[in-house]
């Protein structure tokens, strides 16, 4: 029998967190997911030769990275400076914010960071910190300044690194020197990121891959109406449609590609892993050989289900199991689909058993596909799981480390398993079967409706739309400096992270997304010269039932990341 071949696809991606006017990101998670896991996830590949795996690393990631670089801060290290200085709003910013991290797998695992979560209530709710500022005192603080961005990285990182170590061991009484040290050796991850990546597609262990630039939902840029055909009857605002646009995104990407990694990228991340028809014929003008998106993509694309049985092993494997020339727009492209179950399962089962069982249940399930696949000679095949690359980690134990050792080891020494890349397998195995359709949808409900479609994503695509009729009105009419610096602002605005917060997760945490949002377009404006519309200064979302609102605009720092009752 022919090996059964396997693809991981990690996806590391940030949305774009900057406030272009202030200069400032409004949240940390470039920087502390760099800590924690852009830079591990390359790096523990070095113990594992034998391995082979594909990364995209989003352009809003890299841009994020190389600001931090070069010394730009998040609205997190505004707090960071020495405890004895901080204000009344900044001690109330970190009792509700420098906890942000698992408390049963990590804050738990520490004996002072555990105690002064039971110091601040262990209360999530923003208004609910009040009572603890009197119980803290200054060396609380620092110590809490300390052990939030100490835990933010990697623990194996930690436990080879003499200083982080002593660090952990120290528990308290940390000075000002040592918080310093913590930031030092994050900035230092970040400098790693990139060479590391570097150094794995040199040496042929790994592929990277890209996306459009700012993450927009490339078949609703093309055109919004596309939404319509996987939900018919779908409430749609007026139509959208801004092909350049999408041309322009994937062109930044290809560009930033080419300056950090010296070529062009073969694959492509649609984001969100939302396709249409147009959307392939666009990846496929830009020369992309290969893309990549959901089972359920492939299952209505075929007009077919995918049968499970109750372990949740597909039974009609040999058609989820393979790459597809798919026909769009005239033109041809690969195509991988991922396994979700499995997929889902490292993202959000496996961190509630242990990292052997984690471990044993996927390489059973790994011999059970290549049983089932006993006999075809149409093969060989490819199991792809494709999900992200930092989300589910802090929920295991010993966070990604123990599981993923564990498991590359596994996997080196299954003859019958090999790891690829998807473009070393496309390169000996080019597709056999090809699809003359692809359903237009997303990893999401197989359809679109996550983006648009709901009253307040639709004002959203609304006020896209008028600031992008505004930016053409101006062509020619305002210094190239202007226009480009507002054509900036507008493809940020068309990024995919903004309508999928709003009416789909809770007021607190949408509220800054959809404001940063109205900013962006808001300097559209601006820069052109143009009035801003009132719609543009007032919220578009408000706080539901017992949700507490936000007393100032939620993007103006510390000071207003504590909300009032309603």
């Amino acid at each position: 029998m022919k090996p059964l071949f396997i693809a991981f696809v990690w996806n590391q991606h940030q949305p774009f967190y900057l406030d272009t006017g202030k200069k400032k990101f409004i949240m940390p998670w470039v920087r502390l997911h760099a800590a924690k896991d852009y830079y591990q996830m390359a790096a523990i590949l070095q113990s594992h030769p034998e391995i082979r795996q594909t990364f995209n690393l989003t352009p809003s990631l890299l841009q994020q990275l190389e600001a931090y670089r070069a010394g730009a801060e998040d609205y997190y290290l505004k707090v960071m400076k020495p405890a004895a200085e901080l204000n009344p709003a900044e001690k109330r910013f970190l009792l509700q914010h420098y906890f942000d991290i698992h408390w049963e797998r990590v804050i738990a695992l520490w004996p002072r960071y555990r105690q002064l979560l039971t110091k601040q209530g262990s209360r999530r709710e923003p208004e609910s910190v009040e009572a603890a500022l009197a119980r803290f005192t200054e060396q609380d603080y620092r110590d809490l300044q300390v052990w939030f961005n100490l835990v933010w990285i990697d623990p194996e990182i930690r436990e080879e690194d003499e200083e982080l170590q002593r660090l952990q061991l120290k528990g308290r009484y940390y000075t000002e020197e040592e918080k310093e040290l913590v930031l030092e050796k994050q900035q230092e991850l970040m400098q790693k990121v990139i060479p590391a990546h570097r150094e794995l597609t040199a040496a042929g262990r790994i592929e990277l891959i890209t996306s459009p630039y700012y993450h927009p939902i490339v078949p609703l840029l093309l055109d919004t109406r596309s939404a319509a055909r996987p939900s018919p009857g779908l409430k749609l605002p007026e139509t959208f449609s801004y092909p350049e646009d999408a041309s322009e995104q994937i062109v930044r990407a290809v560009n930033q590609y080419r300056r950090y990694f010296g070529c062009c990228p073969a694959g492509i991340w649609p984001p969100e892993q939302a396709v249409s028809p147009e959307t392939l014929a666009l990846f496929a003008e830009h020369g992309f050989t290969w893309t990549i998106s959901d089972e359920d993509i492939l299952a209505r694309s075929l007009q077919i289900e995918f049968h499970r049985d109750c372990s949740g092993n597909v039974l009609n494997a040999d058609e989820l199991y393979r790459p597809y020339t798919v026909k769009a727009g005239g033109r041809e492209i690969y195509m991988v689909f991922r396994d979700h179950h499995l997929s889902d399962r490292i993202g959000f089962v496996y961190h509630q058993m242990s990292p052997d069982q984690a471990v044993e249940d996927l390489m059973k399930r790994f011999y059970t596909i290549r049983g089932t696949l006993a006999g075809r000679r149409d093969g060989p095949h490819l199991v792809t799981l494709a999900l992200d690359g930092e989300n589910a980690w802090e929920w295991y134990p010993n966070d990604k480390n123990e599981f993923l050792h564990k498991l590359y080891g596994r996997l080196a020494a299954a003859k019958e398993l090999k790891t690829v890349t998807i473009s070393e397998f496309l390169r000996h195995n080019p597709p056999t079967r090809t699809l003359e359709h692809i359903h237009t949808g997303s990893w999401v409900d197989h359809s679109l409706a996550r983006w648009i479609g709901s009253e307040s994503k639709n004002r959203l695509w609304e006020m896209l739309l008028a600031a992008r009729r505004v930016l053409e009105e101006v062509r020619g009419t305002v210094s190239v400096e202007e226009f480009r610096k507002a054509r900036e602002n507008l493809l940020i605005a068309e990024g995919s992270d903004y309508t999928w917060w709003v009416d789909s997760m809770p007021y607190y945490l949408a509220a800054p997304f959809e404001a940063l949002f109205r900013k962006h377009l808001v300097n559209v404006y601006r820069i052109c010269g143009r009035e801003v519309p009132s719609r543009l200064l007032e919220p578009v979302i408000r706080p539901q039932h017992d949700e507490a609102a936000w007393m100032e605009d939620p993007l103006s720092g510390p000071t207003a990341m504590v909300q009032s009752e309603t």
